[in-house]
Order: structure tokens, then sequence, then C-alpha cells
């Protein structure tokens, strides 16, 4: 199926970046390439040329960075409030994996074009730079995490973080992309993710996790929920 040209999504389901821009600054939409982006799909590689950057509308993509063995951890996770591909805009490459980790729709764009855009239209590169800011507080935040608390705080906070990102309840993941996006083993995820039903606060399905009490997620996750959360509302409303 054909995805549906940019402002025929549902506006919760509409990238927020691409919302947000007056009338007069919307000339360049029409060089969109409306496209539908599959669980698994590698947008671009550790210092490769990014050709395109993606506009998320329903996908959700992580930014993950490995070493030299191939061990991986999630750096930055973006749904519909933001835009895959932040190293074009500021002329350079970045040393991480982009990688679809639900699919959906999305717009993108050549690089080129997108970076010819930014440069005079003010009203797109203002929102830009805030999203870059916002892109840069979440890498921040998830090393802080991922080096100082706990599996189960971590797990709260990125089911609650992709939560948002997708707006819905229902997450199409395994446990096995979960404990590499996290840097543990499976069978780590599969313990805490049973505590977490066990106290009611999740479901577990087959290639899902349902979540039923996002208040007593947000509970029992670090701080680092509460402040990538009041960043991105930042974002919406500034």
């Amino acid at each position: 199926m054909k995805p549906k040209k940019y402002g025929e999504f549902p506006r919760p389901y509409m990238n927020k970046i691409l919302a947000k821009l007056p009338t007069n600054s919307r000339n360049w939409l029409k060089m969109l390439e409306p496209v539908t982006l599959h669980s698994g799909m590698v947008l671009y590689e550790p210092d490769e040329d990014i050709e395109h950057v993606y506009f998320l509308s329903n996908a959700l993509v992580s930014i993950v960075s490995m070493n030299s063995e191939g061990a991986t951890v999630e750096i930055c996770l973006i749904g519909s409030e933001g835009m895959v591909g932040v190293p074009a805009i500021l002329g350079g490459v970045a040393p991480y994996r982009a990688i679809v980790q639900m699919g959906g729709a999305a717009f993108r764009i050549r690089r080129r074009k997108i970076y010819e855009e930014f440069r005079k239209n003010a009203c797109l590169r203002d929102l830009l730079l805030k999203y870059t800011n916002v892109f840069l507080i979440q890498i921040a935040q998830f090393s802080i995490c991922n080096c100082y608390h706990t599996l189960q705080e971590r797990l709260c906070r990125w089911l609650l973080v992709a939560r948002d990102a997708v707006h819905s309840d229902v997450l199409v993941m395994t446990h096995e992309v979960i404990s590499r996006l996290l840097g543990t083993r499976r069978a780590s995820i599969t313990v805490t993710a049973g505590l977490l039903q066990r106290a009611g606060l999740i479901k577990i399905g087959r290639g899902r996790i349902t979540i039923q009490d996002a208040p007593g997620l947000a509970a029992m996750s670090c701080e680092c929920y509460s402040i990538l959360r009041d960043e991105k509302l930042r974002l919406e409303t500034s």
C-alpha cells in the first residue's frame, strides 16, 4: 500500500516538526517522498554519508552505538517528534547506525535538499535546531542511564519513551531486540519484563509488549524518563 501524502495522516501521527511549520514555510514540502519503513531496515551506517533524512510519522527508529566486537547499545530513540539524520544538517556524518525498530510511515528528502532549505528557511532552521538540542540531550541522558541505573529502571524508561514516540500502548518488539538496545542479555530482559508483568504494569505477548499501567511504569523508572519527557514537551510547546 502506497503511503499517504503529507497532511493526510491523522494529526497524532503526523511528524511534529513538519506540523509546526507555518504556511509560508511549507513550499519545500513538495520535495518530500512518502515511504514505508520496515522493522530491521538500516537507514544509515556508522561513518557513512547520509543520503536521506527521514521525518517519521508513526515509525520508531533507534540510533545505535557499536563497539569493534559488534556489541550494541541504543543512544537515542526517534519517533514522530523528530528527524532521522541530524548529522546531515550539521554538515557531517556520525559513528552510529540508524535502524528501524517498528515499521511505519515516514517522509524522506535528500540530504543536499534539506541542507539547502535549512540554510535559507528560518522557520525550518529554528525548528530543526530546537530538535537537535533535544536529540543531544537524549544521547547524554541515555548514556547516563545505561551507566548508572538498574536494568528494571532502564527497561521502564525505554518502554515509556517508545510509547510516547509512537503514541501507542502496544509495542511490536521482541525481548531479543530490547536486550541489544539496552546492552544486556536476552534472559535478563525476560526476567525483568516478567516482574513488570506480575506487577500488572505490562502484558507480554508473542513479539509484542502492551503497556497496561504507564503511571506505574513511570514510578518504577529512573528520573531519566521524566527528564526526556519534559524536554519533548518543551519542544512541542516552544
